[in-house]
């Protein structure tokens, strides 16, 4: 009675040894390959943007190409002996290859597609805004110079702006410079304070521009001093 329970088990043994015989093997070079990809296209971008840190698509596609490469170096380093280089003159070129296929690629690739965004100078965000604002005013699909003038540029219908920033302040008792024309141009000549001797003609951009496009023009008008 004893026989057959013994047959019966060897089937089940034979699929245990095989099993086993393969989580050793993932233990090694595939095994690590496999959780390295996982963990550069599964983990990684889980990681939360409000980090600073990005793992986009191109550094994924970057990473996974450096391992597949490793590892083939590797691969190849085991199947075929290399002679150790001969000299200074040869160890110094190992090491120059070295540096240029590993840190070189890496630094190159991080000055293309930077990991972290890079810092702006002080001022340069108000500046770009106030360049962008200045199309806005002299452009022809806000049209602001067709009524106000700049430097003897411009239309006469409305208010010189050429110093508008050195006044916008003094209009209203409590709003900063800023703050008026904000307000001023989103309500055209809706807005409670009228510019004396002009006819309240100013259309509320408010409804036109958007909320950048309004803060780019303000920008703008402040660097007007």
């Amino acid at each position: 009675m004893s026989e057959p329970a013994h047959s019966q088990g060897a089937p089940g043994a034979g699929r245990a040894s095989r099993v086993t015989a393969a989580l050793r093997a993932l233990r090694g070079g595939p095994g690590t390959l496999l959780g390295l990809l996982i963990l550069i296209w599964a983990v990684l971008p889980l990681i939360p943007d409000d980090t600073g840190i990005r793992f986009g698509l191109g550094y994924r596609a970057f990473f996974t190409a450096m391992l597949l490469l490793g590892t083939l170096f590797f691969w190849f380093l085991g199947k075929q002996r290399i002679a150790p280089p001969r000299g200074s003159g040869g160890v110094l070129a190992s090491l120059a290859a070295v540096y240029l296929v590993t840190t070189g690629v890496l630094v190159a690739a991080g000055s293309v597609y930077p990991q972290f965004p890079r810092p702006q100078p002080p001022g340069a965000a108000a500046q770009e805004a106030a360049g962008r604002g200045k199309e806005l005013f002299w452009g022809a699909s806000v049209g602001c110079f067709r009524c106000h003038s700049i430097g003897g540029k411009g239309g006469t219908r409305a208010p010189d702006l050429t110093h508008v920033a050195s006044r916008a302040g003094q209009r209203v008792p409590g709003l900063t410079a800023e703050r008026y024309l904000s307000e001023k141009v989103k309500a055209g000549a809706t807005y409670e304070y009228k510019v004396p001797e002009y006819a309240p003609i100013m259309p509320p951009f408010g409804q036109v521009l958007s909320q950048e496009q309004l803060e780019n023009l303000v920008a703008y008008l402040l660097t007007l001093k």
